[in-house]
């Protein structure tokens, strides 16, 4: 495992420059928190009867979680969900070429965020390529090898659940046929319950596997410190108040749904130790972290952009 993975430039570029090692947390955080949010927000819609935005909201929220197992294992996950599907599918794919592009990444999310800090091509060496199913290898065997329990039979249910949850979100989100009669239909009405009951099961019962990854990455990953007590402040403060706390916000005030969120967050079994982490923030910081800061000016003049189209 550790010679297949060392060999994919997605991984030797969060090594190097030495701030990246904290930046890789920072995007792997992320992407556990964005997982967390969709899937408590899916709950808060399903619980008011919005039971559209319900299902995709608990969708997004297994592939934020997916996306989160390539990331930590690869360095880079693909932005295409069918592809994602594809590659976390357990079942025969057709035999492809390898994914690797001239850039050594195996997939498209590093490329473009690479190239918005102004990251130039790397020189690729040796043979870094490989298929969807070598990569769903690379993956299983990282997770085993930070101490992940039962990793092929969950890697497997995730990978089922999105390949069946990928073409309902489709139809559920652009079929406006199916949309108009989300409501007071005789058969699509209990369709659509059906879809938000099931959609929110599939994220509630990935999201266990999703934090476990993410702990057995902040507890065992070979390229994070050995002293990690300012990564544990760090993580602690974002995950209750940061972060957590934002998402509480979310909540409307609803005592079910906060309960829930403290439970999911106790889940990623954070401890206050009180060890300063301001040099992991200004690492992450968007002074430092090109791509993040790049990638925010970029969002942000869109929505200029749409200020300006709409004469606001």
């Amino acid at each position: 495992m550790c010679d297949e993975r060392d060999n994919l430039e997605s991984v030797r570029y969060w090594r190097t420059p030495p701030e990246r090692v904290p930046q890789r947390f920072y995007v792997a955080f992320c992407l556990l928190m964005s997982s967390v949010q969709d899937f408590i927000l899916g709950q808060k819609e399903r619980a008011s009867n919005n039971l559209n935005w319900s299902a995709t909201c608990s969708y997004y929220s297994l592939v934020h979680g997916g996306r989160l197992l390539c990331f930590l294992a690869l360095g880079d996950y693909p932005t295409s969900h069918a592809k994602l599907r594809h590659v976390l599918s357990s079942r025969p794919q057709p035999r492809t070429s390898p994914c690797r592009e001239q850039d050594g990444y195996p997939f498209d999310w590093l490329r473009g965020f690479a190239t918005l800090a102004g990251g130039q091509p790397s020189q690729v060496r040796g043979n870094e390529g490989g298929t969807v199913g070598e990569f769903r290898q690379v993956i299983a065997a990282y997770l085993k090898h930070v101490h992940v329990e039962e990793v092929d039979r969950r890697l497997a249910k995730v990978g089922a659940m999105l390949a069946a949850a990928g073409p309902l979100r489709n139809d559920s989100n652009y079929e406006a046929l199916l949309i108009a009669h989300e409501y007071q239909h005789v058969t699509i009405s209990e369709a659509f319950d059906d879809l938000s009951r099931h959609m929110a099961n599939a994220a509630e019962s990935a999201l266990p596997f999703v934090i476990d990854a993410f702990t057995g990455f902040r507890r065992h990953d070979p390229d994070l410190p050995q002293g990690r007590d300012e990564y544990e402040s760090l993580l602690h403060d974002y995950v209750h108040d940061r972060i957590g706390g934002a998402i509480r916000r979310k909540l409307g005030g609803s005592v079910p749904m906060e309960a829930k969120l403290k439970d999911v967050l106790s889940l990623i079994d954070t401890c206050s130790i009180g060890a300063r982490y301001e040099h992991l923030e200004a690492q992450m910081s968007m002074g430092v972290f090109g791509g993040k800061a790049h990638l925010m000016r970029e969002f942000q003049g869109r929505i200029e952009n749409l200020a300006k189209e709409t004469g606001a």
